[in-house]
């Protein structure tokens, strides 16, 4: 399997495709690997946002307006 690290990923490329070939977009091969360069690191990022514990058992705050009648 390639190195997720690896900008030149095959996989990272074939994983490029596949969404933006579900949005119907055929990148050129310079667009291919710029994208190709960029990928792996927004990945990470993305990847670590699911890393923030936030703090599923709060609930939301409430406001409740008090009638006049």
């Amino acid at each position: 399997m390639a190195d997720p690290q690896d900008p030149s990923s095959s996989d990272s490329l074939a994983e490029i495709q596949t969404m933006l070939g579900i949005a119907g977009i055929e990148p050129t091969g310079a667009d291919l690997a710029a994208l190709g360069r960029i990928f792996p690191a927004l990945r990470r990022k993305v990847d670590r946002m699911y890393d923030v514990d936030t703090g599923d058992g709060l609930t939301a705050a409430v406001f409740r307006t008090e009638s006049d009648s």
